[in-house]
């Protein structure tokens, strides 16, 4: 009896198909977190280069990017995967007419009343259609390539292009500082933007080849996922707390370092690098860092960055450090806790919406509401101190009591921070806040009491979520 081999191997055509869906999204990522800074420089003359000039702009491109992942989930929706991306290449050659890039004067100078709605507006004007259909690509290419593997052990998790995609912006958002600003005008930045979309078309162009050429079980269309049940409405809650909070963490902590830690040009860049980095942790198969490991060491250090609020004399760079350190695991965490509740692949794009949504309350929270309600740069800790309720602690069943309990230790810890600002409804906190001894007294109150709110938080038995 002779012995027969069967080639299970994947076929040549398809060891390329990986590469090219990998290298589109790393190219559309890269291009997105390249026009963020460089189209935020364009407007920085015309408003200066405060703090609240970027975290307005990143709401912005944040909003820019619900819009574009609500465009695709609205074309997933289309039964057709060959006209899906038909539509996206039309948009994206449609797109492609606002470039190069620039800022127009439709709206004229900045109204000093309103320059934050002023930005947002002409963001919008200026940027904002390329921007959300360039966004739009990360989770469309994900869908499709979940429809195009159908049947090759990759297929089942496309997820994995999501770090593919954050890799591509954590290092363009660095090369920009390191390399691009300093080396190269805004002009040239903005035609090597337009040179690198146009390479991004032509691979746009291959993957709708493949796409269209693919055959699957002798169909002339690549076989549609199987339906899974929808996201209850309880759980995409949860999945939008999870995404709002380290989008508000990340703006609130670059407002509280360049105003009362330090402040250095491009001081921005590092938090919004470690948010990035979060992500291509928290989706790998095998992250880095394990969600046990990330629990223990947020609890940690959550609770030592919200008790240096009130020491603001501390040596800057310790507070600079266990600052970076707490907002980068706490970002982990709850991206790891995103990354555990992601569904299945047919809900890809409602996932990466409700993550796109929570990553607009976030940062709309800490930008455009925390600076009306509050005198001081309260919404940081004040957030560190709320995550404490999404922490996953066991699965007991819950009832009145842990939620009672939840509810005065999240009072408890934020009793010091009210309790200033009560004292100081003069807006002067900032003058005589080692000075005078009430709020000597809301420091103390803070040593006593944030500690004993954390361990409120670590002892009880399951979240509140």
């Amino acid at each position: 009896m002779s012995d027969t081999t069967i080639d299970t191997a994947t076929p040549p055509a398809d060891r390329l198909t990986p590469f090219l869906f990998a290298l589109a999204i790393f190219t559309s990522a890269s291009l997105v977190f390249v026009v963020q800074p460089m189209v935020t420089k364009l407007v920085l003359p015309m408003l200066g280069g405060s703090p609240s000039v970027w975290n307005t702009a990143m709401v912005f491109f944040q909003a820019a990017l619900l819009a574009g992942y609500a465009y695709a989930h609205a074309v997933q929706r289309i039964g057709s995967i060959k006209t899906q991306v038909a539509i996206h290449l039309v948009l994206l050659t449609a797109a492609a007419l606002f470039l190069p890039l620039h800022i127009n004067g439709w709206l004229g100078e900045p109204d000093p009343a309103m320059p934050v709605w002023w930005l947002l507006a002409t963001l919008t004007l200026s940027v904002g259609a390329p921007f959300a259909v360039l966004s739009a690509t990360a989770p469309l290419l994900q869908a499709w390539y979940a429809r195009v593997r159908v049947g090759y052990p990759d297929g089942k998790n496309p997820y994995v292009l999501y770090a593919a995609s954050n890799l591509g912006s954590f290092l363009a958002l660095l090369s920009y500082p390191v390399l691009m600003e300093p080396l190269t005008t805004l002009s040239n930045q903005r035609m090597g933007w337009s040179g690198g979309y146009a390479v991004f078309m032509m691979l746009i162009v291959g993957l709708a080849f493949v796409v269209w050429s693919r055959r699957l079980d002798r169909s002339t269309e690549p076989a549609p996922l199987e339906k899974s049940a929808p996201i209850a409405w309880k759980e995409k809650g949860i999945l939008v707390l999870l995404a709002a909070a380290p989008s508000s963490l990340m703006l609130g902590v670059t407002a509280h370092l360049s105003t009362d830690v330090a402040s250095a040009p491009f001081l921005w860049v590092i938090p919004l690098a470690l948010y990035l980095l979060t992500f291509v942790i928290a989706f790998q198969n095998r992250p880095w860092i394990p969600l046990p490991v990330t629990l223990i060491i947020q609890a940690a250090v959550g609770a030592v960055c919200v008790l240096l609020v009130a020491f603001r004399s501390a040596n800057w760079g310790m507070a600079f450090g266990i600052n970076i350190i707490a907002f980068f695991f706490t970002a982990l965490m709850c991206h790891q806790l995103l990354a555990a509740r992601r569904p299945a692949p047919d809900r890809l794009t409602e996932f990466y919406l409700l993550m796109s949504l929570g990553g607009v309350v976030g940062g709309a929270f800490t930008a455009l509401v925390a600076p009306v309600i509050f005198n001081m740069v309260w919404e940081y800790p004040l957030v560190l101190v709320l995550v404490g309720l999404l922490r996953p602690w066991g699965k007991g069943r819950l009832d009145g009591q842990y939620i009672g309990a939840a509810v005065a230790a999240a009072a408890v810890a934020a009793a010091p921070v009210l309790l200033s600002l009560y004292l100081d409804s003069s807006g002067e906190a900032r003058r005589f806040f080692y000075d005078t001894f009430p709020l000597q007294m809301g420091q103390l109150a803070m040593i006593m009491l944030v500690p004993a709110a954390v361990c409120a938080f670590l002892v009880r038995d399951r979240a509140l979520v």
